[in-house]
């Protein structure tokens, strides 16, 4: 299910291959999307991604067991959004458009999450949002969503019986 999760997120933000020459990148909302490893903290002096940049991070899932293998559960996600930060010195300087264009970004991949759903999964609801200003050049605005999952991967698969028929008949 987490694997289904994070392909539909990547393929909503950056549907294109940004290093394919012939991909149409115009749609991408973003030009990176990856797994949550704490990049962010483990950077020494430059980064290894282009920014901006969105990093999935699955919090602890509790499933509740169904029949036959299935499970439900909801799914949290945090989406770490890192771009550059952008000095802006108070609400008159003239970059100070260009600081909070970041809040655009936010809200255009929220509007894209709101609607996404997928193969055994709902729409996502964002349920908290914190700014990170921390990482001298980076900003890490982090966006917490979750969405309600039914996982069929381990259901058992149930063998059909072809070829027998049954009559019922009433005898007074």
């Amino acid at each position: 299910m987490r694997k289904a999760i994070f392909l539909a997120i990547a393929n909503a933000l950056c549907p294109a291959n940004p290093t394919d020459p012939k991909a149409d990148t115009s749609k991408n909302i973003v030009p990176y999307v990856d797994l949550w490893n704490d990049q962010v903290n483990l950077l020494g002096g430059g980064t290894a991604f282009e920014t901006p940049a969105v990093f999935v991070e699955f919090e602890q899932i509790d499933w509740k067991q169904q029949n036959v293998g299935a499970r439900r559960g909801d799914i949290p996600v945090r989406l770490h959004i890192v771009t550059r930060a952008v000095a802006a010195h108070g609400f008159h300087d003239p970059r100070i458009g260009e600081a909070l264009a970041v809040f655009d970004l936010i809200n255009t991949i929220n509007a894209k999450m709101q609607g996404l759903r997928g193969e055994g999964f709902a729409g996502f609801q964002l349920t908290t949002s914190a700014t990170n200003h921390n990482h001298a050049e980076l900003v890490e605005n982090v966006e917490r969503l979750i969405t309600s999952a039914q996982d069929c991967t381990g259901m058992q698969k149930m063998p059909h019986v072809v070829g027998l028929a049954a009559v019922i008949s009433s005898t007074k």
